[in-house]
């Protein structure tokens, strides 16, 4: 009697990844919307609007989601000072005018706001992030920073006490170029000495981020805690705390 042949054993080879690379906004950091929902509702009480702070954290909530398709196309850490200023003044004056205050006050309000978000004050911590990278640290993984932002990065993540978890930091403002640009990626290929095989990129954008990863050769994940994207054939996950088990 013949006996079957067995059959060879299929194994999942995942790919080792030995650095792990991180977009900021949206990925790391937010706006504390619930802060700032309170003081537009102060301030719409000012115009003589009446909103409720729920309100207002939706509308807030709903630019947030806005704000990657508003930046797609506008390199914005490598313009003028005063012409990033006046972006992100439009943007704050657009929640004003959303809840009903006149465009006159809603400039005036998002002047006066504006320069306590520079200062790191409507900043907060995602909390998957911590717990996240304390598990690659502890897993012996090297982490780093590409991010479009401006040239105060370093001393903003230093101030929300997440700058000590990077090896290094690639940022549009000093590096001169954004993402998607594979030359920023390709920067920090140079700044983690490793091959790029090794490499992987997360944030939240599918262009800034996936997209410009991909077209550098370096493989790309998704952070959607939203789940706006279940139904795109993108590697994500929804939770920050997801990589370490990857």
């Amino acid at each position: 009697m013949t006996r079957p042949r067995a059959q060879p054993k299929l194994t999942m080879n995942p790919r080792v990844y030995s650095a792990y690379l991180f977009d900021i906004g949206g990925t790391l950091i937010k706006f504390d919307e619930r802060r700032r929902a309170i003081h537009y509702v102060e301030r719409a009480t000012r115009a003589h609007i009446s909103v409720t702070v729920e309100d207002a954290a939706r509308v807030l909530a709903e630019l947030d989601l806005e704000l990657p398709a508003r930046q797609q196309n506008v390199p914005l850490s490598l313009l003028p000072v005063a012409t990033q200023r006046a972006f992100w003044l439009d943007f704050w004056a657009e929640g004003f005018r959303r809840l009903g205050v006149p465009s006159k006050d809603a400039a005036l309000f998002a002047q006066e706001l504006l320069d306590p978000m520079n200062g790191g004050n409507y900043q907060v911590v995602f909390e998957d992030v911590r717990p996240a990278l304390d598990a690659l640290r502890a897993r012996g993984k090297q982490l780093g920073i590409i991010s479009n932002f401006s040239a105060n990065c370093e001393p903003l993540l230093r101030e929300l006490n997440l700058a000590s978890y990077f090896d290094f930091f690639i940022v549009s403002g000093i590096l001169g170029i954004e993402k998607p640009d594979p030359r920023i990626f390709h920067a920090a290929v140079a700044a983690a000495a490793k091959p790029i095989e090794e490499l992987v990129y997360i944030g939240d954008s599918v262009h800034h981020d996936i997209q410009g990863a991909r077209a550098a050769g370096m493989a790309a994940i998704l952070v959607d805690r939203a789940n706006r994207y279940a139904a795109h054939a993108l590697p994500r996950v929804r939770d920050l705390r997801e990589l370490s088990a990857l």
